[in-house]
């Protein structure tokens, strides 16, 4: 896949990057990302990539925009109240990248089936067990991003490494997980707060969400230090940021014998 004139002038600060370059740029461009919610987090991680260059980007969201939405989920504007919030957030991003194919999904049942058509995965909201399912059958790489209040969190996974279920109590108590338990004793694997419905400062939402996209990049181009086998938790109220280590545990319930 081949720049244009018009692109490279538009990336120009990407591929002075020696981490990103013209043939990073091509695997950017080349890139399908799906983003499960345009909430808080979702909203500025949808953003960025499109901003970036992702050819092909998914919004799912079952969801309409309330007056509520608009503290945190820069990506609607109060004309779109009682819109679907994929569709709001699509018209965002056209007007951000319009050579990018945006494509929105209401439908609430279809998010795991999306999964398999895309390589990065950006989920802030959903059945986040499914989305890892579906993304272990197919290869795609997902990055959990969740806030509340002024704190949130994000979790990488790639097939084969530390997945959800490797998630322990301590390690779930530490990084802001929800402290409830599932059937099977296993913690509940969602950040505080991903449901979509929650109390969040705006601003974090935007920390959370940026950082998010990030991961999304680097995935993308196979550079740095992913947040594979890491809980990055970040406080706004003691603007702190604490990394929680996770392991493979052989008892997961999700991933063990895979």
């Amino acid at each position: 896949m081949s720049l244009t004139e018009q692109e490279i002038l538009r990336y120009s600060r990407h591929i002075i990057l020696p981490e990103v370059g013209g043939r990073g740029q091509k695997r950017i461009k080349a890139s399908s990302v799906l983003v499960a919610g345009l909430g808080a987090a979702g909203s500025p991680a949808a953003m960025y990539l499109a901003a970036a260059g992702v050819g092909r980007i998914t919004l799912w969201d079952p969801a309409d925009l309330t007056a509520a939405d608009l503290t945190g989920a820069i990506a609607h504007t109060r004309a779109r109240i009682g819109q679907n919030r994929a569709e709001s957030g699509r018209a965002k991003l056209e007007g951000i990248n319009p050579d990018a194919e945006i494509n929105a999904v209401t439908d609430p049942d279809v998010l795991p089936a999306l999964v398999a058509g895309h390589q990065v995965v950006v989920a802030t909201t959903g059945d986040w067990t499914a989305v890892q399912s579906a993304a272990a059958a197919s290869g795609a790489a997902v990055v959990f991003a969740g806030v509340h209040g002024a704190s949130g969190a994000l979790f990488a996974y790639r097939p084969g490494e530390p997945c959800l279920g490797c998630i322990g109590p301590d390690a779930a108590a530490d990084a802001g997980l929800l402290p409830e338990e599932t059937g099977s004793g296993d913690v509940d694997t969602r950040f505080a707060g991903s449901g979509g419905v929650g109390r969040v400062v705006s601003a974090a939402g935007g920390v959370i969400g940026t950082a998010a996209a990030t991961e999304a990049l680097k995935l993308i181009l196979g550079i740095g230090t992913p947040l594979t086998g890491r809980i990055l938790r970040y406080d706004g109220w003691d603007a702190r940021f604490r990394e929680v280590r996770v392991t493979r545990r052989s008892d997961c319930s999700l991933c063990a014998g895979n």
